[in-house]
């Protein structure tokens, strides 16, 4: 595993979407097995470059966090390549995945890590990162609606070697996409809440903080408007929906990246907290060190 490095999952990516770019032009009988096998080839070397993080705890950054996201969404996109062969989803999800690794992999590294080890922790890492992936994968059905969408309108012919799901399927898609990542999100910055009260303080005016919650507020506005007003969970109104949810997210891990900020990317020990608890208890209980 030491000698898998991002360029070896990354270059299997590529290979794998220009193979699913190719079906624009031309048939070959060959090609789903290659589109298979890179792709397949590409998770598991990436999965192994990731068990290889965990195991370097004191590496750990924000760079497991991205990668993390892409390789979920390459786990999306393996089963839909199996139990959808014919639908080329990979166009829209591939390059997705390699944004995210291109992220992880040239933007400033930062020290830290959002996945803690306690309950509180755990919750807040992992919902975060489930809703970040929801959202992104509802950008992919609000795109293809909206690609599908306009070619009814202009009466254009079925494009044979280009087919996508139907507009119903990408309807139900994006509108499910907008109420679970909003129900992670709330239990990832509740969770944060907790986390941080726990260790004293809720950096409220912090910019990683707001934003996330100005997300969360846009996201439950959404899931709100969507189940109240029925036409919004049909036509376009969705699909719109869902981009701009997407570009919500787009802007609140800008400022994670770009935005000075005091929020805590690495969950204190609980062995620390303990720690410190007996040693002020002591203190208090023998002011004077008798």
């Amino acid at each position: 595993m030491e000698n898998i490095s991002v360029f070896c999952f990354s270059a299997s990516y590529t290979v794998a979407l220009l193979l699913e770019l190719s079906r624009l032009f031309f048939r070959s009988g060959i090609r789903g097995a290659l589109l298979i096998g890179f792709a397949f080839a590409g998770f598991v070397a990436q999965t192994l470059f990731v068990i290889a993080r965990f195991s370097q705890e004191s590496s750990r950054d924000m760079l497991d966090w991205y990668l993390l996201v892409a390789w979920v969404l390459a786990a999306i996109y393996l089963y839909l390549l199996f139990y959808h062969p014919k639908v080329p989803l990979g166009i829209f999800l591939l390059p997705l995945v390699l944004a995210l690794i291109a992220a992880a992999e040239y933007l400033p590294q930062e020290s830290g890590y959002p996945l803690g080890k306690s309950a509180w922790g755990m919750a807040h890492g992992f919902s975060l990162l489930l809703g970040t992936v929801i959202i992104f994968f509802g950008l992919v059905g609000g795109v293809i609606y909206l690609i599908q969408s306009h070619r009814l309108q202009q009466k254009q012919m079925p494009f044979t070697r280009f087919r996508l799901p139907s507009l119903e399927w990408t309807e139900k898609i994006t509108a499910r996409c907008i109420v679970l990542s909003t129900i992670l999100l709330a239990t990832g910055v509740l969770s944060g809440i907790a986390l941080n009260a726990r260790e004293g303080e809720v950096p409220w005016s912090d910019p990683v903080v707001w934003s996330s919650g100005l997300l969360l507020l846009w996201l439950s506005v959404a899931m709100l408007f969507n189940i109240v007003y029925r036409p919004a969970r049909q036509g376009r109104k969705v699909a719109y929906l869902t981009l701009a949810s997407a570009i919500f997210l787009l802007l609140v891990l800008a400022v994670t990246r770009f935005v000075p900020s005091a929020h805590p990317t690495r969950e204190i020990p609980t062995e620390n907290i303990l720690r410190s608890e007996s040693i002020e208890w002591m203190g208090a209980t023998n002011p004077q060190g008798a």
